[in-house]
């Protein structure tokens, strides 16, 4: 029999079998989307969502236990996770990330993010090729995220600091303006990151890409990826960038050189394919 539905700020909540469910990935397509988006919005259910993927992690190890002790693990957990989440909802728990905590985020933003690509700068982290799905059509029109990439955001946002992750995951979500104020700030205190500087360079970017005015957004873009190259000279997605930034600011010969100098480093990933692309867009003559 399902346990009985949470209750939390007036609404009711799945159930916890639900939610240990929707962990086991039980329910298909619209299901899945309406739980989802109640996990990313909901502290509580978030909070439950996290601990049941921790334990059927656990429950994935090579350990010979019988399924019904498994499931009578579930039903004894469910009290401590429930109660775990009245606390949450009542008091913030949660903490700063710390490097560690950092990059475990990045991962999961990553690995939700996947093919699902909406702009064309280059953020550092890992994020797989995908040709564009869509480009952002303005600062009211975000684009469109899956549940997965929804929940990954969602994980960074609460822990409510301004950390470079932090801007990745505004970014992706849609906010340029809030990843430009983290970036610029975390170049301050980070003035030797190249990594930083590259990201913000894309902001920049993404930002011009959603102005009818983007003159200076192109430019500090430009400006970031030099900044970043001065530092790593090799660093691929602040190469790839710039590249962008220049063709963006209609320097077609320094772009074209740009899109070149990207090659001699990348020559066969489709971020390569790319640089190939806007090297034929840009030898076209009018």
């Amino acid at each position: 029999m399902a346990a009985e539905p949470m209750t939390v700020n007036g609404g009711t909540c799945p159930s916890l079998e639900t939610i240990g469910a929707f962990v086991d990935g039980r329910f298909k397509d619209r299901e899945r989307d309406v739980i989802a988006e109640h996990v990313a919005s909901c502290e509580a259910c978030y909070f439950v969502f996290t601990e049941a993927a921790r334990m059927r992690v656990a429950q994935a190890a090579p350990v010979l236990v019988p399924m019904p002790a498994r499931r009578n693990t579930w039903r004894l957990a469910a009290a401590g996770l429930a109660a775990a989440a009245t606390i949450v909802f009542a008091v913030n728990l949660w903490g700063p990330f710390g490097a560690n905590g950092d990059r475990r985020a990045l991962e999961q933003l990553v690995s939700a993010v996947g093919t699902a690509r909406t702009f064309e700068p280059r953020l550092t982290g890992g994020f797989t090729y995908a040709p564009v799905r869509g480009a952002v059509r303005g600062p009211n029109d975000p684009p469109a995220l899956s549940p997965d990439v929804r929940i990954a955001i969602a994980e960074i946002e609460k822990q409510n600091a301004a950390r470079p992750v932090v801007a990745t995951a505004s970014l992706i979500g849609g906010d340029p303006n809030r990843a430009i104020e983290i970036l610029e700030s975390a170049t301050r205190s980070n003035p030797d990151n190249a990594g930083i500087f590259s990201d913000l360079s894309a902001a920049y970017l993404v930002r011009g890409a959603q102005r009818s005015d983007a003159t200076r957004d192109l430019q500090m873009a430009l400006a970031m990826a030099n900044r970043a190259i001065e530092i790593d000279r090799l660093m691929p997605e602040a190469l790839f960038n710039r590249a962008l930034a220049l063709q963006a600011n209609g320097l077609k010969s320094d772009a074209r050189a740009a899109w070149q100098a990207y090659l001699t480093i990348d020559d066969r990933s489709g971020w390569a394919d790319e640089a190939r692309t806007h090297l034929r867009i840009l030898s076209d003559r009018p």
